[in-house]
């Protein structure tokens, strides 16, 4: 399941390249009809062989701690943190999605995606009348974080 691979590759990333601490992982495998985001969220689309809306959504805390590791503790400019905290919502999507690809149907073969976008204005998104929406929250001693993916559900399953 895409899901499953979206999940280790955020224990991963978070616990092994970041040092977080993992504390909880809840899966919610039911499907429902909206998604609601935190505080700061960034998607992929994947299309190709396969097609679904990869999301990540953050709790603000834990953003601002990637962003304290990214930055490895320089001081952020107070003009320049929305688009610090974008470029690493971004960033972090982005590892994710090329971490897991290999894992995808056909081993990620055939695959595009697209650039991330971050989206911090919206508090949920819905999905299209034949899609199924699937999503874990990895909560860590800073926060929780929420991968989601939105598709058709023969490819999300």
């Amino acid at each position: 399941m895409i899901l499953d691979s979206l999940i280790l590759q955020t224990k991963l990333l978070l616990q092994e390249d970041m040092k977080l601490e993992i504390l909880d992982v809840e899966t919610i495998r039911a499907d429902y009809e909206v998604l609601t985001l935190k505080d700061f969220t960034s998607m992929i689309g994947i299309g190709g062989k396969i097609s679904l809306m990869a999301v990540i959504s953050f709790d603000a805390n834990l953003l601002d701690k990637l962003v304290s590791i990214f930055m490895d503790g320089e001081d952020v400019d107070p003009d320049e943190v929305t688009e610090i905290r974008e470029s690493v919502t971004g960033e972090v999507i982005n590892t994710i999605i090329g971490l897991a690809l290999p894992t995808f149907p056909n081993r990620g073969k055939g695959v595009t995606i697209t650039p991330p976008i971050t989206i911090n204005e919206a508090s949920i998104l819905k999905k299209h009348k034949n899609s199924k929406i699937v999503s874990a929250h990895v909560t860590t001693n800073f926060g929780t974080v929420s991968i989601s993916a939105i598709g058709e559900a023969e490819f999300i399953k």
